[in-house]
């Protein structure tokens, strides 16, 4: 899609739903992990104008194109800032999920009053889906691009680590019982990883972790996520969808706090496998991850609400 293209579009929700599932998978035939983000001296994915970094699939969609400099416009953006659209550039797709709430009657009604009702019989949340085309820095003339480069501070990334897990809203219990495995306990509601000394780096430890703790948000007294109060074998398609939800959440972590961590578990044929299983037979699959992922992450760090949409 060119510039000349309206900037925000309605389709098939269906087709939108495959075209992004099919973009996953061809990263995943390549070998790609696409929810393990790629690192730039600029920092993750956003919007340059409104310096909204992106989060849910966008997360995963925008940190995966081919610009070196990840930031972007919409086609108005570029018009009001007095630029222009590079001819023939094309443009990338970012997704914009969001809500809207009716009552009883089935009259809108605002967030703020469905939050004050709770969720119940009365509140009836709708979502809807749109996307929007938005353009690279570099595919704009006519505006002055500044980009302050990001540095990372080793300590300042640990330290950061530190407190997520201190902050956490009712954590699970941590031990250290086992030191040859890290893994989520559900039934008493706890998690052990092994000393951080027998990981090759801290960041290792620190996603690994992550990892776990996002697990634990699908007990039934944090997020009371089915894939986790009712567990089922390696294999199938609720153990894929656990394992990406906890794999793309603590990702999300990794990124949201700053840190370049190396693989949260190993990256199995069998895995990948598993994955473009789901994937192929279900193109909700991935969007299903990445909502529960967004979730346990916002959990994890104290951003989540009650009715949370993903954009």
């Amino acid at each position: 899609m060119t510039a000349q293209t309206q900037n925000k579009v309605k389709t098939n929700h269906n087709d939108l739903y495959e075209k992004v599932n099919n973009r996953i998978i061809t990263m995943l035939e390549k070998g790609v992990i696409p929810w393990r983000l790629p690192w730039s001296r600029y920092g993750l994915a956003r919007n340059y104008a409104t310096k909204h970094i992106y989060t849910g699939i966008n997360l995963i969609l925008m940190n995966h194109t081919e610009h070196p400099i990840p930031y972007f416009l919409t086609f108005k953006q570029v018009q009001e800032a007095g630029g222009r659209v590079k001819k023939g550039a094309k443009s990338e797709m970012v997704v914009f999920f969001n809500m809207i709430f009716k009552d009883k009657d089935n009259n809108t009604i605002s967030k703020e009053t469905a939050l004050a009702m709770g969720r119940n019989n009365d509140v009836k949340p709708i979502r809807f889906i749109k996307y929007f085309h938005v353009f690279n820095v570099r595919d704009i003339d006519g505006i002055t691009f500044t980009y302050p480069e990001v540095e990372l501070n080793n300590n300042q990334r640990i330290e950061k680590c530190e407190a997520v897990i201190n902050t956490m809203p009712n954590p699970p219990e941590f031990i250290e019982n086992d030191a040859n495995r890290a893994y989520y306990n559900s039934v008493h509601d706890y998690f052990n990883l092994p000393d951080i000394r027998q990981f090759e780096t801290p960041e290792d430890y620190y996603s690994t972790l992550f990892h776990e703790l996002s697990h634990s948000t699908g007990h039934q007294k944090r997020l009371n996520r089915a894939t986790v109060t009712n567990p089922n074998h390696f294999g199938s398609k609720e153990y894929a969808l656990e394992e990406l939800i906890a794999e793309i959440s603590a990702a999300y972590i990794c990124a949201s706090i700053g840190i370049d961590a190396n693989p949260i578990m190993e990256n199995s044929a069998a895995y990948i496998q598993n994955w473009l299983k789901v994937l192929r037979e279900d193109k909700m699959f991935i969007f299903k991850a990445t909502a529960g992922a967004q979730k346990s992450a916002d959990y994890i760090l104290g951003k989540y609400s009650t009715f949370k949409s993903q954009d």
